[in-house]
């Protein structure tokens, strides 16, 4: 494989000469910069890859990115998707609708477990709904039950 010289901009470079001297950019971020800054110099991988204790293979992928995405999406992380949803909108609806209603008859007003348990036996949507999920999405929505 061919190596690939980058030649920086001065206004990059000097981004980059700014972040990694300031030290309020996370290690991943400033360790991209430098490896940028290594490269527009010239240095070879061997020696960035020696000096920063990372492995060749990062430095190829961060040039290709340099080269693919420009300085921003070299330098920083991707978004990620994250996990997804175990329970859609209509769920924390009928969650929120539940917890608004008057409770069971012979209890005063609702506690967590009592709605966890209730959700469970009246919704399809919510019967594997755990405590934990039934609190964050109360508070998620500015829902007291006292």
């Amino acid at each position: 494989m061919q190596r690939v010289e980058i030649c920086l901009k001065e206004d990059e470079r000097a981004t980059l000469e700014g972040m990694c001297s300031s030290g309020v950019w996370p290690v991943r971020v400033i360790q991209r910069a430098q490896i940028l800054l290594a490269l527009d110099r010239g240095i070879l991988d061997q020696e960035i890859a020696a000096v920063l204790q990372v492995e060749r293979t990062r430095i190829w992928r961060i040039r290709n990115r340099y080269r693919e995405q420009g300085l921003i999406g070299a330098v920083y992380d991707q978004p990620r998707s994250g996990r997804p949803r175990d329970y859609g909108d209509k769920a924390e609806a009928e969650l929120v609708a539940l917890a608004c209603s008057d409770p069971p008859e012979g209890y005063r007003q609702w506690s967590l477990p009592l709605l966890t348990e209730v959700a469970r036996q009246q919704s399809p949507l919510l019967r594997h709904v755990s405590q934990a999920t039934v609190r964050q999405t109360l508070k998620k929505n500015a829902v007291s039950l006292s």
